[in-house]
Protein backbone atom coordinates (compact mmCIF):
# COMPACT_ATOMS: atom_id res chain seq x y z
CA UNK A 1 0.00 0.00 0.00
CA UNK A 2 1.33 3.46 -1.00
CA UNK A 3 0.76 6.32 1.19
CA UNK A 4 2.14 10.04 1.11
CA UNK A 5 3.64 11.25 4.51
CA UNK A 6 5.10 14.64 5.67
CA UNK A 7 8.75 15.20 6.00
CA UNK A 8 9.93 16.16 9.53
CA UNK A 9 12.83 16.16 11.91
CA UNK A 10 12.71 12.48 12.99
CA UNK A 11 12.49 10.83 9.30
CA UNK A 12 14.22 13.31 6.72
CA UNK A 13 17.97 11.75 6.46
CA UNK A 14 16.37 8.96 6.17
CA UNK A 15 15.00 10.34 2.86
CA UNK A 16 18.23 12.38 1.95
CA UNK A 17 19.52 8.63 1.63
CA UNK A 18 17.05 7.25 -1.08
CA UNK A 19 18.46 7.84 -4.54
CA UNK A 20 18.00 7.32 -8.47
CA UNK A 21 19.64 5.16 -10.85
CA UNK A 22 23.28 6.67 -12.22
CA UNK A 23 21.64 7.10 -15.38
CA UNK A 24 18.64 9.22 -13.91
CA UNK A 25 20.45 11.59 -11.68
CA UNK A 26 20.81 14.39 -14.41
CA UNK A 27 17.21 14.26 -14.20
CA UNK A 28 16.82 15.59 -10.53
CA UNK A 29 18.42 17.23 -7.99
CA UNK A 30 19.44 14.51 -5.56
CA UNK A 31 17.22 14.52 -2.52
CA UNK A 32 19.08 16.80 -0.02
CA UNK A 33 18.90 18.99 -2.83
CA UNK A 34 14.99 18.72 -2.97
CA UNK A 35 14.61 18.67 0.82
CA UNK A 36 16.58 22.22 1.01
CA UNK A 37 13.89 23.11 -1.71
CA UNK A 38 11.25 22.65 -0.03
CA UNK A 39 12.83 25.60 2.29
CA UNK A 40 14.19 27.68 -0.28
CA UNK A 41 10.42 28.22 -1.70
CA UNK A 42 8.87 28.15 1.42
CA UNK A 43 7.18 31.34 0.17
CA UNK A 44 5.91 29.29 -2.74
CA UNK A 45 4.12 27.20 -0.14
CA UNK A 46 6.46 24.77 -1.40
CA UNK A 47 6.30 21.12 0.50
CA UNK A 48 8.22 17.93 0.52
CA UNK A 49 6.20 15.08 0.57
CA UNK A 50 7.27 11.65 1.53
CA UNK A 51 6.40 8.40 -0.33
CA UNK A 52 5.98 5.03 1.56
CA UNK A 53 4.88 1.76 0.15
CA UNK A 54 4.76 -0.79 2.53
CA UNK A 55 6.16 1.28 5.53
CA UNK A 56 9.49 1.47 3.55
CA UNK A 57 10.55 4.78 2.54
CA UNK A 58 10.72 4.50 -1.39
CA UNK A 59 10.59 8.60 -3.03
CA UNK A 60 10.33 12.13 -2.58
CA UNK A 61 8.17 14.86 -4.39
CA UNK A 62 7.78 18.53 -4.31
CA UNK A 63 5.22 20.60 -4.69
CA UNK A 64 5.06 24.36 -4.55
CA UNK A 65 2.68 27.26 -6.20
CA UNK A 66 2.94 29.01 -9.20
CA UNK A 67 1.49 32.20 -9.23
CA UNK A 68 2.99 33.64 -12.66
CA UNK A 69 0.55 33.03 -15.23
CA UNK A 70 -1.03 30.75 -16.15
CA UNK A 71 -0.92 30.49 -12.32
CA UNK A 72 -0.96 26.59 -11.00
CA UNK A 73 0.66 24.00 -8.55
CA UNK A 74 4.55 23.44 -10.54
CA UNK A 75 5.26 19.45 -9.32
CA UNK A 76 9.18 20.36 -9.38
CA UNK A 77 10.65 17.40 -8.21
CA UNK A 78 9.12 13.34 -8.54
CA UNK A 79 11.54 10.38 -7.56
CA UNK A 80 11.35 6.90 -7.02
CA UNK A 81 14.13 5.21 -5.04
CA UNK A 82 16.46 2.69 -7.67
CA UNK A 83 15.42 -0.26 -5.56
CA UNK A 84 11.88 0.23 -5.84
CA UNK A 85 11.27 1.58 -9.55
CA UNK A 86 9.13 -0.49 -11.87
CA UNK A 87 7.02 -1.58 -8.88
CA UNK A 88 3.81 1.11 -9.63
CA UNK A 89 4.58 3.12 -6.53
CA UNK A 90 5.43 5.81 -9.10
CA UNK A 91 1.86 6.09 -10.66
CA UNK A 92 0.37 5.11 -7.63
CA UNK A 93 2.22 8.33 -5.17
CA UNK A 94 1.34 10.70 -8.62
CA UNK A 95 -2.43 9.65 -8.04
CA UNK A 96 -2.10 10.61 -4.39
CA UNK A 97 -0.89 13.31 -5.15
CA UNK A 98 -2.85 15.02 -7.87
CA UNK A 99 -6.27 13.92 -5.70
CA UNK A 100 -4.45 16.00 -2.71
CA UNK A 101 -4.36 19.08 -4.88
CA UNK A 102 -7.39 18.45 -6.45
CA UNK A 103 -9.33 18.49 -3.38
CA UNK A 104 -7.55 21.58 -2.02
CA UNK A 105 -8.37 23.14 -5.82
CA UNK A 106 -6.16 26.17 -5.35
CA UNK A 107 -5.06 26.53 -9.10
CA UNK A 108 -7.07 24.33 -12.32
CA UNK A 109 -4.17 22.19 -12.95
CA UNK A 110 -0.46 20.84 -11.81
CA UNK A 111 2.41 21.33 -14.66
CA UNK A 112 5.70 19.60 -14.36
CA UNK A 113 8.90 19.85 -16.41
CA UNK A 114 10.73 16.72 -17.69
CA UNK A 115 13.37 16.46 -19.61
CA UNK A 116 12.89 15.26 -23.54
CA UNK A 117 15.24 12.00 -23.03
CA UNK A 118 13.47 10.85 -19.49
CA UNK A 119 11.18 8.26 -21.23
CA UNK A 120 10.09 6.57 -18.12
CA UNK A 121 9.21 10.19 -16.29
CA UNK A 122 7.19 11.05 -19.62
CA UNK A 123 4.90 7.38 -19.73
CA UNK A 124 4.18 7.53 -15.85
CA UNK A 125 2.63 11.44 -16.50
CA UNK A 126 1.07 10.52 -19.98
CA UNK A 127 -0.62 7.44 -17.91
CA UNK A 128 -1.39 9.70 -15.37
CA UNK A 129 -2.96 12.31 -17.73
CA UNK A 130 -0.49 14.90 -18.23
CA UNK A 131 -0.32 16.18 -21.86
CA UNK A 132 1.99 18.38 -23.81
CA UNK A 133 1.15 22.33 -23.55
CA UNK A 134 3.72 22.65 -27.05
CA UNK A 135 5.62 25.29 -24.71
CA UNK A 136 9.55 25.12 -24.46
CA UNK A 137 11.18 27.26 -22.11
CA UNK A 138 14.14 29.39 -23.46
CA UNK A 139 16.06 28.48 -20.45
CA UNK A 140 15.20 24.90 -20.47
CA UNK A 141 15.10 23.85 -24.56
CA UNK A 142 15.62 19.95 -23.63
CA UNK A 143 12.20 19.67 -21.58
CA UNK A 144 8.61 18.95 -21.88
CA UNK A 145 5.85 21.49 -20.30
CA UNK A 146 3.41 18.72 -19.35
CA UNK A 147 0.06 19.95 -17.55
CA UNK A 148 -2.69 17.67 -15.82
CA UNK A 149 -6.05 19.65 -15.90
CA UNK A 150 -8.45 18.93 -12.64
CA UNK A 151 -11.48 18.96 -15.36
CA UNK A 152 -11.00 15.80 -16.90
CA UNK A 153 -12.38 15.96 -20.08
CA UNK A 154 -9.54 18.07 -20.70
CA UNK A 155 -7.15 15.44 -19.81
CA UNK A 156 -8.30 13.11 -23.20
CA UNK A 157 -7.10 13.54 -26.26
CA UNK A 158 -9.28 14.12 -29.40
CA UNK A 159 -12.00 11.86 -29.70
CA UNK A 160 -14.23 11.25 -32.56
CA UNK A 161 -17.84 13.52 -31.89
CA UNK A 162 -19.17 13.45 -35.28
CA UNK A 163 -18.33 12.60 -38.94
CA UNK A 164 -17.44 16.36 -40.11
CA UNK A 165 -14.01 15.38 -37.58
CA UNK A 166 -14.92 17.96 -34.77
CA UNK A 167 -12.86 17.78 -31.22
CA UNK A 168 -13.03 18.90 -27.73
CA UNK A 169 -10.06 20.06 -25.80
CA UNK A 170 -11.50 21.69 -22.76
CA UNK A 171 -13.08 24.52 -23.81
CA UNK A 172 -11.35 24.99 -26.96
CA UNK A 173 -13.13 23.57 -30.14
CA UNK A 174 -11.24 21.60 -32.89
CA UNK A 175 -12.60 21.50 -36.26
CA UNK A 176 -11.37 20.90 -40.36
CA UNK A 177 -12.58 24.08 -42.12
CA UNK A 178 -14.40 23.07 -45.44
CA UNK A 179 -15.64 26.72 -46.29
CA UNK A 180 -13.08 28.81 -48.79
CA UNK A 181 -14.31 32.24 -47.17
CA UNK A 182 -14.36 30.98 -43.53
CA UNK A 183 -10.93 29.70 -44.12
CA UNK A 184 -9.74 33.31 -45.45
CA UNK A 185 -11.65 34.75 -42.41
CA UNK A 186 -10.00 32.61 -39.66
CA UNK A 187 -6.63 33.07 -41.30
CA UNK A 188 -6.44 36.67 -42.09
CA UNK A 189 -7.68 37.11 -37.75
CA UNK A 190 -5.36 35.24 -36.61
CA UNK A 191 -2.22 36.24 -38.67
CA UNK A 192 -3.11 40.15 -38.19
CA UNK A 193 -2.98 39.27 -34.66
CA UNK A 194 0.54 38.16 -34.69
CA UNK A 195 2.56 40.78 -36.37
CA UNK A 196 5.67 39.34 -34.67
CA UNK A 197 5.52 36.66 -36.89
CA UNK A 198 3.46 37.75 -39.80
CA UNK A 199 4.18 41.38 -40.15
CA UNK A 200 5.20 41.57 -44.22
CA UNK A 201 2.01 42.37 -45.62
CA UNK A 202 3.01 40.74 -48.74
CA UNK A 203 3.53 37.39 -47.28
CA UNK A 204 0.45 37.50 -45.13
CA UNK A 205 -2.13 38.18 -47.70
CA UNK A 206 -0.77 34.84 -50.07
CA UNK A 207 -0.88 32.84 -47.36
CA UNK A 208 -4.72 34.33 -46.44
CA UNK A 209 -5.06 34.02 -50.48
CA UNK A 210 -4.00 29.96 -50.84
CA UNK A 211 -5.77 28.72 -48.06
CA UNK A 212 -8.47 29.28 -49.46
CA UNK A 213 -8.05 25.76 -51.34
CA UNK A 214 -6.29 24.03 -48.30
CA UNK A 215 -6.92 21.69 -46.08
CA UNK A 216 -7.30 24.17 -43.15
CA UNK A 217 -7.72 23.05 -38.81
CA UNK A 218 -9.00 25.41 -36.70
CA UNK A 219 -9.56 26.03 -33.54
CA UNK A 220 -12.55 27.68 -31.38
CA UNK A 221 -13.15 29.32 -27.70
CA UNK A 222 -16.58 29.37 -27.88
CA UNK A 223 -17.31 31.00 -31.65
CA UNK A 224 -13.99 32.84 -31.65
CA UNK A 225 -10.94 31.63 -33.82
CA UNK A 226 -7.88 31.18 -31.77
CA UNK A 227 -5.75 29.21 -33.96
CA UNK A 228 -5.64 27.37 -37.38
CA UNK A 229 -3.21 24.79 -39.44
CA UNK A 230 -3.03 25.04 -43.16
CA UNK A 231 -1.35 21.89 -44.88
CA UNK A 232 -0.05 21.89 -48.59
CA UNK A 233 0.83 19.16 -50.85
CA UNK A 234 4.71 19.50 -52.00
CA UNK A 235 5.17 16.04 -53.87
CA UNK A 236 3.24 12.97 -54.28
CA UNK A 237 4.57 11.82 -50.84
CA UNK A 238 5.60 15.19 -49.27
CA UNK A 239 2.61 17.38 -47.53
CA UNK A 240 4.16 20.79 -45.94
CA UNK A 241 3.17 22.00 -43.12
CA UNK A 242 2.26 25.80 -44.83
CA UNK A 243 1.44 28.00 -41.81
CA UNK A 244 -0.25 28.29 -38.60
CA UNK A 245 -0.88 30.44 -35.80
CA UNK A 246 -2.16 30.98 -32.14
CA UNK A 247 -3.46 33.74 -30.32
CA UNK A 248 -0.91 34.95 -27.63
CA UNK A 249 -3.35 34.59 -24.99
CA UNK A 250 -3.87 30.66 -26.04
CA UNK A 251 -0.35 29.85 -25.88
CA UNK A 252 0.81 27.41 -23.26
CA UNK A 253 -2.62 25.91 -23.37
CA UNK A 254 -1.69 22.69 -25.89
CA UNK A 255 -3.66 24.45 -29.08
CA UNK A 256 -0.88 24.23 -31.21
CA UNK A 257 -0.11 20.92 -30.92
CA UNK A 258 -3.93 19.44 -31.01
CA UNK A 259 -3.88 21.57 -34.26
CA UNK A 260 -0.66 19.41 -35.19
CA UNK A 261 -2.66 16.23 -34.11
CA UNK A 262 -5.01 16.79 -36.38
CA UNK A 263 -3.56 17.39 -39.18
CA UNK A 264 -0.77 14.93 -38.81
CA UNK A 265 -3.53 12.04 -38.64
CA UNK A 266 -5.51 13.21 -41.48
CA UNK A 267 -2.06 13.49 -43.96
CA UNK A 268 -1.61 9.82 -42.83
CA UNK A 269 -4.74 8.93 -43.82
CA UNK A 270 -4.12 10.72 -47.19
CA UNK A 271 -1.07 8.70 -47.69
CA UNK A 272 1.08 10.81 -47.47
CA UNK A 273 5.17 9.81 -46.16
CA UNK A 274 7.07 12.75 -45.08
CA UNK A 275 5.53 16.57 -43.48
CA UNK A 276 8.20 19.28 -43.97
CA UNK A 277 8.13 22.81 -42.45
CA UNK A 278 9.88 25.60 -43.17
CA UNK A 279 10.65 28.80 -40.28
CA UNK A 280 14.04 30.76 -39.92
CA UNK A 281 16.93 29.66 -38.79
CA UNK A 282 17.79 29.05 -35.34
CA UNK A 283 19.70 32.18 -33.67
CA UNK A 284 18.31 34.85 -35.89
CA UNK A 285 15.09 36.38 -33.73
CA UNK A 286 13.60 35.22 -29.92
CA UNK A 287 10.26 34.62 -31.50
CA UNK A 288 11.43 32.11 -34.12
CA UNK A 289 13.98 30.90 -31.71
CA UNK A 290 10.62 29.94 -29.40
CA UNK A 291 8.95 28.05 -33.01
CA UNK A 292 12.11 26.39 -33.86
CA UNK A 293 11.89 24.64 -30.14
CA UNK A 294 8.02 23.89 -30.69
CA UNK A 295 8.88 22.22 -34.11
CA UNK A 296 11.38 20.28 -32.72
CA UNK A 297 9.52 19.20 -29.59
CA UNK A 298 6.68 17.92 -32.46
CA UNK A 299 9.17 15.43 -33.44
CA UNK A 300 10.75 17.91 -36.27
CA UNK A 301 13.94 17.06 -37.47
CA UNK A 302 16.76 19.27 -39.18
CA UNK A 303 16.85 18.76 -43.26
CA UNK A 304 18.68 21.59 -44.26
CA UNK A 305 18.98 25.75 -44.20
CA UNK A 306 18.83 27.60 -47.36
CA UNK A 307 20.63 31.44 -46.47
CA UNK A 308 18.95 32.85 -49.65
CA UNK A 309 15.50 31.12 -50.11
CA UNK A 310 14.07 34.59 -48.67
CA UNK A 311 16.55 36.74 -48.06
CA UNK A 312 19.97 37.10 -46.58
CA UNK A 313 18.37 38.61 -42.98
CA UNK A 314 16.29 35.31 -42.70
CA UNK A 315 17.93 32.23 -43.33
CA UNK A 316 15.46 29.50 -44.25
CA UNK A 317 15.56 26.36 -42.09
CA UNK A 318 13.38 23.28 -43.22
CA UNK A 319 12.65 20.39 -40.71
CA UNK A 320 10.98 17.31 -41.55
CA UNK A 321 9.33 14.26 -40.35
CA UNK A 322 8.55 10.41 -40.96
CA UNK A 323 4.77 10.11 -41.12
Amino acid sequence: MVSLIDINEDNWIEFARLSVDESQKNYLASNIGIIARGYAYRTSRAKVIGIVADDKLVGLALVKDMDEEPACYDLQQFMIDKDFQGKGYGSKALDLILNELKDEHKYDNVEVCVKMDDAQAIHVYEKAGFVDTGYIDEDAPDSYNLIYRFDNDSNINFEDECNDNKHEHGSIRFTNVHDATEKQTIVRTILEALPDWFGIEESREKYIKESADQPLFAAYDLDKPVGFLCLKETGKETVELCVMGVLKDYHRKGVGRKLFEQAKEVARQRGYTFMQVKTVQMGRYEDYDATNRFYQSLGFKEFEVFPTLWDEWNPCQIYVMAL
